[in-house]
């Protein structure tokens, strides 16, 4: 607000010199202030117009229902490290004409929150790695969206233990 002021102070300024330079004093006053008002009116609209942008974006397009899990995420799964982890699974519908999309998230934790989105998993199932020994918390975001609106559900949390298979070294058990 006060970077607006200093800049109308200047051009203002800028004005009056340039007029009286051009013009003399009995104008100088009235170019002047006919500058500063457009301005002015310039400022107060494009203000307007940008608070006017604002509420549009932020205002949904339309009503998205929010999505229902019909199958949700539950339970504990031990592997060893190497061996194949089944296949993590939910489904989710909406009752509105929506697209679904999926992020899966993993934790230390054993909250459906929080956690550190895995990256390219935006699928409805997600295999866990069995790389590393130790226990993850698995979750995914079901996300139904309509243009620019959209409306999301957590599922539950499925736990993954993966024990070090014996003889390995470096490996830590959960």
């Amino acid at each position: 607000m006060k970077n607006k002021w200093i800049k109308k102070c200047l051009i203002f300024l800028s004005a009056g010199c340039l007029a009286f330079a051009l013009t003399g004093c009995s104008q100088v006053k009235e170019q002047a202030q006919g500058l500063v008002d457009q301005v002015i009116n310039r400022d107060d609209n494009t203000e307007e117009e940008e608070a006017q942008e604002e509420e549009t974006a932020e205002e949904p397009e339309v009503e998205v229902a929010k999505p229902e899990l019909t199958t949700n995420l539950s339970g504990s799964f031990t592997y060893k490290t190497g061996d194949t982890a089944k296949a993590l699974t939910v489904e989710a519908t909406t009752s509105d004409e929506g697209t679904i999309t999926y992020q899966w998230y993993q934790s230390t934790t054993n909250r459906n929150g929080g956690g550190t989105a895995i990256e390219g998993a935006t699928e409805n199932t997600y295999v866990p790695s069995t790389e590393e020994a130790g226990t993850l918390y698995y979750y995914v975001v079901a996300t139904s969206s309509i243009g620019n609106s959209s409306s999301g559900v957590t599922s539950d949390t499925a736990e993954v233990i993966v024990n070090a298979q014996e003889g390995q070294e470096g490996q830590e058990q959960a």
